[in-house]
């Protein structure tokens, strides 16, 4: 995609991370470029610092729900093992009085 085309594109909130992410990797491509005036490129970075913020939130808070929810299946786990442990010790004592 040519520098111009980049520029031209409409500077509004990201729909998801993976799109905020693909326009991130076009601005950096026309910053490399070198071929952007001054205050485009400005710009362009500017709108990079706003990408690369969302998309660490998106981070954030993805991070955030996988140890939830691993703690979540971690608790569930130990739960099920006290609760397999209480049965044999039942069973165990059943047979004694039995």
């Amino acid at each position: 995609m040519s520098a111009a085309k980049k520029k031209a594109s409409p500077k509004k909130e990201p729909e998801n991370f993976e799109g905020a992410l693909e326009r991130l990797e076009e601005i950096v491509e026309a910053l490399e470029d070198g071929e952007s005036p001054l205050e485009d490129s400005v710009g362009l970075y500017e709108e990079g610092v706003k990408l690369f913020r969302y998309c660490r939130e998106q981070l954030d808070s993805a991070q955030k729900r996988v140890e939830e929810l691993a703690g979540e299946a971690e608790e569930a786990l130990s739960l099920r093992s006290f609760e397999d442990d209480e049965d044999e010790e039942y069973d165990e004592n059943e047979k004694e009085d039995g």
